[in-house]
């Protein structure tokens, strides 16, 4: 009697891990939505007279070595950051959702060639293919956006193309052929939506990384360039004052730390519900 009372309880706890998550993505998510219209100071703007000045009343996350306000320039890199992350992962899902739809549903030849060539570039390290992009195309914000989203491209065409497979056998598939549905409808307005819970997981997973990615290219001076800031590129210009002015460092280090555990929570949660969904 008292472990049923037990499971009938258990739906209704809350879960933690995933309102943590939340949270903190919804934390940076305001800061960075702060940062599009408000900063305290200009980013850009230099004073020698506060260079690598601790934290204080005007200055709470103090100055860099140009004497710039640390503060304005995290909501500032924090906004490229994002919006580098978000047109990255944009890219990698829709091309990847395209190529997984088609190879997933129609097989064949091309689902043989497409796969293949999928493997090769999923056995290469993602920021190694990164920089071969980069590489050849060149560095700065917009070259970084292309190189990362062709390499994120692999990722969700396999998820995709895994979960047609499924249900292009399924019962509903059949029925729409039966009432006439096309090709197209049937996997564009009657398979797609069926994969929305894993490509949700999926794309957290995809911003983690893209965000990881952008900030490790820019530590590198592969993407972002000065006087441009994002977080990737503070962490590079920190890198000479770790000693005498830890907290250039602290500041966009811990933006990248809150939101990679914010999306890495969420997408955890979202991945064991779809487990336990599909268990059933």
């Amino acid at each position: 009697m008292k472990s049923t009372e037990k499971k009938r309880r258990q739906p209704n706890t809350v879960n933690w891990s995933l309102a943590v998550g939340i949270a903190l993505v919804s934390a940076v998510l305001l800061f960075v939505f702060v940062g599009l219209f408000y900063t305290p100071y200009d980013p850009m703007e230099m004073s020698m007279a506060l260079k690598n000045k601790p934290p204080s009343l005007s200055h709470p996350f103090g100055t860099d070595y140009m004497g710039r306000d640390v503060l304005s320039r995290v909501m500032d890199g924090a906004g490229t950051t994002f919006l580098i992350g978000v047109v990255t992962v944009v890219i990698g899902l829709v091309l990847g959702t395209l190529v997984g739809a088609f190879t997933g549903y129609y097989g064949g030849l091309a689902d043989e060639i497409l796969m293949r060539l999928n493997d090769t570039l999923t056995s290469f390290p993602s920021i190694l293919l990164a920089l071969v992009f980069v590489s050849v195309i060149g560095t700065g914000k917009y070259n970084i956006i292309i190189a990362l989203g062709v390499i994120f491209i692999p990722s969700f065409a396999r998820v995709v193309r895994s979960e047609y497979i499924v249900q292009k056998e399924l019962d509903y598939v059949s029925n729409a052929r039966l009432l006439g549905a096309g090709n197209l409808r049937i996997m564009f307005v009657h398979i797609l939506p069926n994969t929305a819970p894993i490509l949700l997981s999926s794309v957290t997973i995809g911003l983690n990384n893209a965000i990881l990615a952008e900030a490790g290219m820019s530590y590198l001076s592969l993407g972002v360039q000065p006087p441009d800031p994002s977080l990737g590129r503070m962490l590079s210009e920190a890198q000479g004052y770790f000693m005498s002015a830890p907290w250039v460092a602290l500041a966009p280090g811990m933006m990248i730390v809150l939101t990679v555990l914010g999306f890495s929570m969420i997408s955890e949660n979202i991945g064991r519900r779809e487990r336990d969904f599909g268990g059933k």
